[in-house]
């Protein structure tokens, strides 16, 4: 589970550790035990990183010229 300050970091700040940690997990140096501890840490900064994308998906709202609407924003 992630901890309080890292369910504080931004979605950049996250994406950064999951390149780090994908920087480490390509090490040749790492022991089994290491890597799985590590992609399970992975794995915590990849959901963060999911739902800092679905809260921003949900505050979008297109404008609609035509009919002067504001309509959410619905993936193509």
């Amino acid at each position: 589970m992630a901890s309080k300050k890292e369910k504080e970091l931004s979605f950049e700040q996250a994406l950064e550790k999951l390149e780090e940690i994908s920087d480490e997990l390509r090490s040749e140096d790492i022991s089994l035990e290491d890597s799985i501890e590590i992609f399970n840490k992975s794995v915590e900064y990849y959901n963060l990183c999911k739902a800092k994308l679905e809260s921003a998906k949900q505050k979008i709202e297109m404008f609609d010229p035509e009919t002067g609407e504001v309509i959410p924003f619905e993936e193509q």
